[in-house]
């Protein structure tokens, strides 16, 4: 059996219908204990699909076995880094890019594996998203009491009036859907230069050319807020 192989050219035989355990989220994949999965249904779904034979039409090698092995300990990775992140901002700046990086793996892997990263890994995008939400500081709930910079009119707002700029929903919308998407490109650049084969590096841009209209869209509306008064 080659090396490279497709995890969809092969079948497991075997159901591992006792590998999920229910109402804790966790997995053993092929001996492999995950720690933390319980924050993500869409990787349990993957990898109980994956050891079910979901995705293969034959016995995978042990060398195959290890590659999925591996792929979920990336996984378990990732997910530990997000735990730490949404501690506290400081603690989520240190392990950016590091997850960005671990984002990167488990991309790479999944190619290589015939995972595809639009579809089968489509929630590896939400978990470094919300690291990077938290490093910036923007993984804050409405009932926060923030204060957000209108561009244009720095300074000019009295101190008595930050509570109504809180208020001003449509605003607030704006300037928060900019910043998101704001951060949201620079985190899928990183991931693009992050990649080592063309193959992904061409994947990474084009989730950046689908991006790129939301962002411009945002951008727009966020620059009409120049000069407005509160």
């Amino acid at each position: 059996m080659q090396d490279n192989f497709s995890i969809r050219n092969w079948k497991n035989t075997v159901l591992h219908e006792d590998a999920f355990k229910e109402g804790i989220g966790e997995l053993d994949v092929y001996g492999y204990q995950t720690q933390h999965f319980d924050i993500c249904p869409g990787a349990q779904t993957l990898f109980k699909d994956i050891l079910r034979g979901e995705f293969t039409d034959g016995v995978p090698s042990a060398k195959e076995e290890d590659k999925v092995v591996e792929l979920a300990k990336l996984h378990d990775t990732l997910f530990a880094l997000e735990k730490i992140a949404l501690k506290n901002q400081s603690d989520a700046k240190a392990v950016l890019s590091k997850v960005i990086e671990t984002a990167s793996d488990i991309y790479e892997l999944g190619t290589e594996i015939g995972l595809d990263q639009n579809s089968d890994l489509r929630y590896i995008q939400g978990h470094v998203e919300k690291v990077n939400d938290a490093a910036r500081g923007t993984n804050l709930s409405e009932e926060d009491d923030i204060e957000l910079e209108i561009p244009g009119d720095e300074g000019n707002a009295p101190v008595g009036d930050k509570k109504l700029q809180s208020k001003l929903s449509k605003q607030d919308k704006i300037i928060k859907d900019y910043q998101r998407l704001k951060d949201l490109m620079q985190t899928e650049l990183d991931i693009y230069k992050s990649f080592e084969s063309p193959e992904n590096k061409e994947i990474a841009k084009n989730r950046l050319k689908t991006l790129t209209p939301e962002f411009q869209a945002a951008k727009k509306e966020y620059e009409k807020l120049k000069g407005v008064k509160i």
